[in-house]
């Protein structure tokens, strides 16, 4: 499959012209690359980008276009960009509960854009947010007004009217005859995948029994959804609201099981279906040091890394985060087992700041998944996650150039994908140093 690429990247390479190759050209040679595909790493390679695609791969050595920029990767590694299939974008809500209010906040959406990029997140899928703030960003950041990660969204989640998350900016379903005309107004503004909420116990250490949405409801809004040419994602947080939505015709799971070790039969569906599940293990991962590490100094200021080491969401002293802190070994068990099933993991970390992907893949090797298998599910899964795989997602020809050159292997040590050399976007370099990161300011 990789020989058979690379031919055919030769006959498009004689076929891309002289002024083209000449100006917008990239060549990255001598370099281990690591393609996201899951295929052993290929030492000795070159990529060539061409505009904003990738025009050829190499095993060897090949003669740069005249005038194309070159970069040796000589001791360096080229892994795609990371993808990361699960956030909620900060600037469309602030305060939280019965207190949280949408407003539109685009100067802090951006910075968290660029912090993401810098982090070396070249893509997000927004699961669910205040539709006013995240259309706007996605229009911003698609007509290249933003410089930041690529930007896809679920707009606003479908809940229950008192369910969870049914006050922040959702669209509440009651019955489905006054619920399809909103989901269709809705999916006019063009949902990347649309997400519906089937949670009953949420996150706190002492709710239960939450609103459901009716399940006949669900699946009739979900057929409709994708006679429309949308998928749809849920979430779920234990086994039998998990099945329920696999029957209703999901196409992707935003969360693992959370609260219970999950049945044997259960990865053995997941993995039958090809459900990707977004892995999210950041939810409940309460290891506040990793705030002191220096990715995260670099990309969250001191006000911001303080917030979230005295969260009393993630504080284990603290109900609510002893309670989540619980959850871990179970999340950790039953992606391992979907993993084994040969499931789609799908890297998200549904903690909306860029450095917090490489703590996912960090915990997604401490569950036993192989290094080389992580860096799959945080780009080529991830893609295929959000339905992007065509365009996203792998270092393969006629794709995208977003990728990341590091300066150390992440297959010997996944915790290398911080060792970040260069960001490239589209084709594109990214000048690291003039993103709004407080590695930057600090510097002025």
């Amino acid at each position: 499959m990789r020989i058979h690429g690379i031919i055919l990247g030769i006959a498009c390479l004689l076929s891309v012209g002289t002024a083209q190759a000449a100006e917008d050209s990239l060549l990255i040679k001598n370099v281990t690359l690591i393609d996201g595909t899951g295929a052993e790493p290929l030492q000795h390679a070159s990529v060539l980008v061409v505009g904003e695609r990738i025009a050829l791969i190499s095993p060897s050595d090949i003669k740069a276009p005249r005038g194309a920029t070159v970069i040796d990767g000589k001791g360096k590694f080229l892994m795609p960009g990371i993808i990361n299939s699960h956030i909620h974008l900060p600037g469309g809500r602030e305060g939280s509960g019965a207190n949280r209010k949408l407003v539109t906040n685009i100067e802090l959406g951006t910075a968290v854009l660029q912090a993401m990029l810098y982090s070396g997140v070249t893509a997000a899928y927004d699961s669910g947010n205040h539709d006013k703030f995240i259309l706007k960003m996605r229009e911003e950041e698609h007509a290249g007004r933003i410089l930041g990660s690529r930007l896809y969204t679920a707009i606003r989640l479908l809940t229950p009217a008192k369910g969870y998350q049914c006050c922040a900016g959702a669209l509440q379903v009651t019955d489905y005859d006054s619920t399809v005309g909103k989901v269709d107004e809705m999916l006019a503004q063009k949902p990347d995948m649309i997400k519906i909420t089937r949670e009953r116990r949420g996150m706190s250490a002492e709710s239960e029994n939450l609103e459901l949405i009716p399940l006949d409801v669900m699946t009739r809004l979900i057929n409709h959804i994708h006679e429309a040419g949308f998928r749809v994602s849920v979430h779920i947080s234990d086994e039998e609201v998990a099945r329920e939505s696999i029957a209703a015709g999901v196409d992707a799971l935003a969360h693992p099981i959370y609260l219970e070790d999950a049945s044997p039969t259960f990865a053995k569906l997941v993995a039958a279906k090809g459900l990707p599940v977004s892995t999210t293990m950041g939810r409940v991962d309460t290891d506040l040091s990793v705030f002191d590490r220096q990715i995260f100094v670099e990309t969250l200021n001191d006000e911001d890394r303080a917030d979230n080491k005295s969260n009393p969401m993630y504080k284990t002293d603290s109900a609510r985060g002893g309670f989540r802190a619980s959850l871990l070994a179970k999340v950790k068990k039953n992606l391992r087992a979907i993993y084994d099933n040969g499931g789609v993991l799908a890297m998200g970390t549904d903690r909306s700041m860029g450095a917090y992907v490489h703590r996912e893949m960090e915990l997604l090797s401490e569950a036993g998944i192989p290094n080389l298998a992580v860096t799959r599910m945080a780009t080529l899964n991830a893609a295929i996650y959000m339905g992007k795989e065509k365009d996203l997602g792998s270092i393969e020809r006629g794709k995208l150039a977003d990728m990341l050159l590091l300066s150390a292997d992440p297959v010997a040590d996944i915790r290398n994908t911080v060792k970040i050399d260069t960001v490239i976007l589209g084709g594109k370099r990214i000048d690291r140093t003039k993103l709004k990161v407080p590695a930057n300011e600090k510097k002025k």
